[in-house]
């Protein structure tokens, strides 16, 4: 690793100092360098290269925190490479807690590399996506974008290629829906209790159909729901990023909007924001809060539905992707299988090889497009083994990239949310 000036030196191991207490916190010594770890890690499989696994990172990380590597941009490759998609975690034998190990990391790197200005502006613009009227109205920018003819006009033309946006601009292809949201919506029939909703920053955009569709769907399960309109994004992207002071604003503001003691569940329809959620830390809200996060596939599960409640049959496959937070954080993966297999004539399979990620991974794919396209071609790969009518997915994230690679590959599958195909097959009430 090349050396760097002293002055920079001496800043570097001012906020590497600072920060080493945090790395030891996080619980990176409790590796014990097994190696069990290696085949469940998507980027070591595709690379076969120790820097690029669990151990290997984990590691540097050490050698970092002890002063005995320098922070180069190759070192920072070998972090940033990580997709935080934590299937690591699940077969550790000394339950290193890798994503925790990664955000501090990721912490200390920024204090001796700030973050770029295009990095900023793209962080600061996550939050603003969630606050009104600024949601409104890139939601109808998006939405006149698609139905004027513009995005199909330049798409013709190859102007987005030309500059760089085709990939972002595929992960576009489904409707913008603007949609503004009420601050309750009341339970449907005999009340049974109350919920909260947190609606996200990408998703409140680009999947509002799933959002209103688990508001009917808990509505008519007799729920009140509340959607706070002080909530805004769960901080996700900026604590991976190791940007903690915005993500601890964040959560503070969540907290602020969703502590309240007549809600008994906060309901998630993204599995991304879901695992942000339910491990915040901190005072006492923010631990209640933690308690509550709940998907809404297993909110919808593990209750018990009231009689009258039908579901109308659909003879169709349905292969269920299971994202990475779902499975390895918040370990409810079955939950989306039992509720799909409700719906009468429905065959449910899962997509081979769910357990590595799709590359999506939060801004991921935005970052690292190489590594994010060859994991999404082998999921492309399964669906054409698969060959399902419809693919479910718990996180748009996930959503909008496989969108954006079937449609890149010619594929017709549609890709929606479990929440989604329920609502649709949902049969009105009786007499309606």
């Amino acid at each position: 690793m090349k050396a760097v000036n002293s002055s920079v030196r001496a800043t570097q191991l001012e906020g590497l100092a600072q920060s080493t207490t945090n790395i030891a916190r996080a619980g990176a010594g409790r590796c014990v360098a097994c190696g069990l770890c290696l085949p469940h890690c998507p980027t070591y499989r595709k690379t076969k290269f120790e820097a690029e696994s669990p151990r290997g990172r984990i590691a540097l990380i050490l050698a970092l925190d002890k002063g005995t590597l320098e922070p180069t941009p190759q070192f920072e490759s070998h972090l940033s490479q990580c997709l935080l998609c934590r299937a690591c975690e699940s077969v550790c034998p000394a339950a290193v807690p890798f994503g925790d190990v990664m955000d501090a990391a990721r912490a200390q790197l920024l204090t001796a590399r700030p973050v770029s200005m295009m990095g900023k502006i793209g962080l600061h613009a996550v939050v603003l996506l969630t606050r009104n009227p600024w949601a409104a109205s890139v939601a109808w920018i998006l939405w006149c974008y698609q139905r004027s003819g513009l995005q199909s006009l330049l798409r013709k033309a190859g102007i987005l290629r030309h500059l760089g946006l085709a990939e972002m601009d595929a992960e576009f292809s489904s409707p913008i829906t603007p949609t503004r949201f009420a601050s309750h919506y009341p339970a449907q029939g005999v009340r049974r209790g109350t919920v909260a909703l947190f609606t996200g920053c990408v998703a409140r955009l680009t999947d509002a159909p799933t959002l209103l569709a688990s508001i009917r769907l808990l509505t008519r399960l007799g729920y009140d729901v509340r959607v706070p309109p002080q909530q805004t994004c769960c901080g996700a992207l900026h604590r991976h990023a190791g940007d903690t002071r915005t993500a601890d604003k964040l959560r503070h503001r969540n907290r602020e909007a969703f502590d309240r003691d007549d809600i008994e569940a906060i309901i998630t329809a993204a599995s991304g924001c879901a695992a942000t959620l339910m491990e915040y830390r901190g005072d006492g809200p923010a631990s209640r809060i933690a308690a509550k996060i709940t998907d809404i596939s297993e909110f919808l599960e593990k209750i018990e539905w009231p009689r009258g409640i039908s579901l109308r049959p659909l003879p169709k496959r349905i292969a269920v992707h299971d994202p990475c937070t779902l499975r390895n954080v918040m370990h409810a993966t079955t939950a989306p299988y039992s509720l799909l297999r409700r719906i009468p004539q429905t065959e449910v399979v899962a997509l081979p090889d769910n357990a590595f990620c799709c590359g999506a991974a939060g801004a991921y794919h935005l970052e690292h497009k190489a590594m994010a396209r060859s994991l999404r071609h082998d999921k492309l790969d399964s669906l054409h083994r698969v060959t399902p009518d419809v693919l479910a997915t718990s996180n748009p994230g996930c959503a909008m990239f496989l969108q954006a690679g079937l449609r890149q590959a010619g594929l017709t599958i549609e890709i929606v949310h479990p929440v989604t195909l329920l609502d649709r097959q949902l049969a009105p009430p009786a007499g309606n």
